[in-house]
């Protein structure tokens, strides 16, 4: 049984392999950074160094995500609402 090596990279070889792939790319090292923050791809981590999933990122970029929402400031569980315009 053949086993698949994950392709873990860093977060400049991931922008860079996805650059070869698509040289007008704007993905950059910053936006696979937060991916790593947020948990949103599986890392690896070598001491310092995360080692992120080529392939899962790769497929997050296929699936896109959906934009987060803000959140509603509340004061005491009670939120303001705009009278002017109500929703």
């Amino acid at each position: 049984m053949d086993q698949i090596v994950p392709r873990m990279r860093t977060a400049p070889k991931i922008v860079a392999e996805i650059k070869a792939l698509d040289p007008d790319s704007e993905v950059t090292e910053y936006y696979i950074r937060n991916l790593v923050k947020s948990g949103a791809v599986p890392v690896v981590w070598a001491g310092n160094k995360a080692l992120i999933n080529l392939d899962a990122v790769i497929e997050l970029l296929r699936q896109g995500t959906s934009r987060p929402q803000a959140e509603v400031p509340t004061c005491r569980g009670i939120r303001k609402v705009d009278v002017k315009n109500p929703k």
